[in-house]
């Protein structure tokens, strides 16, 4: 596929009288010279069908359905109804907009998927002249192609766990929305294994428990996909990824409630790991998200086991698409490109912020500081509520800390602590601050280094001032690391050395560190 001629698509909308499942039939013509490569999406770029060819003179219909309904586009705002059927066609032809001769949209009957999850499963926009090597891509946006009479929604978002999926009101979307015979499909995961209290087998399973409960209440059908894998890495022992838990704890919840399980990352894990990290440059955007190309692997994935599993109503209505995932062209690199799997993971972002979103934020004193720590990179944009008032672990703050100070090095785990252990996400933080020489060995007794107590205030001073100087130069006591913390002004208001620190001044007092250490 020369995917170097599909620059700029041809959108065509419609407005709808209310909220709803509609019926769309596109009649597209070949034109006089006839047209190769076309893609026709509808709605937030979801794939209806790809690699189309029509013939000069030649006309297709195709019809589709779409579900309209409300949808939260900005963290913060409230949930949109936006009653416009989007269409747009993409594709080798001098005019594309010659390509769509009809559009006919009328109300409809079938069953929705909704789909919630992350940004492994949210929409994503591509920016053009397009290039599939350089645009994020997820299973979720592209799903739509495999089947046909079903209508799709899908609510995921970056960042979201399964709590934020409930908390931020993406589930009162759907539960307002789904009705008998629908489908809710999920996967969650990768953020939720970055919170101490959403560990794979107590709460995050309880979460899985609580959706599907709530998806039969309403005579709907719940469908697990376990989460994509992460470019893997390797140590002594071969190769490993941090998500096992996880996936393991998915299986166990569908056998308890008979409910079907795709299983993605095993699947995942064991293709990247056959084909090794080079070949994976040219499937990922960074080390955890896939681009275009990736995300088409992992549908077609998806949608085979669906209907291998006989998983209803998909089994039914699977069409007779049968195109395989395109190949990377890897021309479209943009020149001094950085490797995908030397790219930290990181939140996909809107482009513009202009305000803080945190519900739970708005008035506080430390407001204006954690505007700061946004803008400086160290919050998460992507949820509505920061609880800043929260207790913050031991084990999560390290996640927070090496975003204002990053380590110079990071080496598989040998750290001596008996409370934590290789294969969770925690250990690589925690490995790090110990070979950069951050932990003072008070604060962890009898080999462990409490990951889920709460940070106390002179343990967080000991982390900054200790980050000030050489690792070399690091062996320095609490008591004159707090000295020098109230020299440099790291200090924030109703400090207690011994009593733990809140979310809202650990982030605010790590903006101010990030402003000492450049001026250093």
């Amino acid at each position: 596929m020369d995917v170097r001629r599909l620059g700029f698509p041809y959108q065509y909308q419609a407005q709808v009288p209310h909220k709803g499942v509609y019926r769309v039939t596109v009649q597209l013509s070949g034109g006089e010279q006839g047209v190769k490569n076309l893609n026709l999406y509808t709605g937030r770029r979801n794939l209806i069908r790809r690699d189309l060819e029509i013939a000069a003179g030649e006309t297709r219909t195709i019809t589709f359905y779409s579900h309209v309904c409300e949808y939260l586009s900005v963290v913060g705002e409230p949930a949109r109804l936006d009653q416009q059927i989007r269409i747009s066609l993409l594709g080798d032809a001098s005019r594309l907009e010659e390509c769509l001769k009809s559009v006919k949209i009328e109300e409809a009957n079938v069953p929705t998927v909704f789909i919630g999850g992350d940004s492994l499963v949210a929409d994503y926009e591509a920016e053009y002249p397009y290039n599939p090597l350089m645009s994020f891509g997820s299973w979720g946006q592209n799903l739509p192609q495999y089947f046909e009479g079903l209508a799709f929604c899908n609510q995921a978002h970056g960042g979201l766990t399964t709590n934020c999926f409930k908390q931020d009101g993406h589930w009162d979307i759907v539960r307002d929305n789904i009705k008998p015979g629908d489908v809710f499909i999920l996967q969650f995961g990768h953020n939720d294994q970055k919170r101490r209290n959403l560990k794979a087998y107590v709460q995050y399973a309880s979460n899985l428990r609580w959706y599907i409960s709530e998806v039969r209440a309403r005579g709907a059908y719940p469908v697990i996909v376990t989460s994509m894998s992460r470019i893997p890495s390797r140590d002594e022992d071969g190769w490993y990824d941090l998500l096992k838990e996880y996936e393991e704890s998915c299986l166990r919840v569908g056998q308890e409630y008979h409910v079907p399980v795709i299983n993605l990352h095993d699947y995942s894990f064991r293709l990247f790991c056959e084909k090794g990290i080079d070949w994976c440059r040219d499937y990922f955007m960074d080390v955890t998200h896939t681009n275009d190309y990736g995300a088409l692997l992992m549908t077609q994935f998806i949608a085979q086991e669906l209907v291998r599993c006989g998983v209803e109503p998909f089994a039914s209505h699977r069409n007779d698409f049968d195109g395989k995932p395109w190949r990377p062209d890897v021309t479209l690199r943009p020149r001094n490109a950085v490797s995908s799997d030397e790219k930290e993971e990181r939140p996909v972002l809107p482009h513009d912020l202009p305000k803080l979103p945190y519900a739970d934020c708005q008035g506080i004193k430390q407001e204006r500081k954690l505007k700061e720590a946004m803008w400086k990179g160290l919050l998460d944009p992507c949820v509505k509520y920061f609880h800043p008032f929260d207790d913050l672990p031991r084990g999560q703050f390290l996640y927070l800390f090496f975003k204002a100070m990053p380590p110079a090095v990071r080496k598989p785990w040998s750290a001596p602590y008996c409370d934590l252990y290789r294969y969770e996400w925690d250990a690589q933080n925690v490995q790090a601050a110990y070979d950069s020489n951050l932990i003072d060995e008070s604060t962890t007794p009898d080999r462990h280094f409490r990951p889920d107590d709460a940070l106390t205030g002179r343990e967080f001073l000991s982390f900054m001032v200790r980050s000030l100087h050489p690792v070399s130069e690091r062996e320095i006591s609490m008591e004159d690391c707090e000295k020098e913390a109230k020299e440099l002004g790291l200090l924030w208001e109703g400090y207690k050395p011994d009593q733990p620190v809140n979310r809202a001044d650990c982030a605010a007092a790590l903006a101010e560190l990030m402003d000492v250490a450049a001026r250093r």
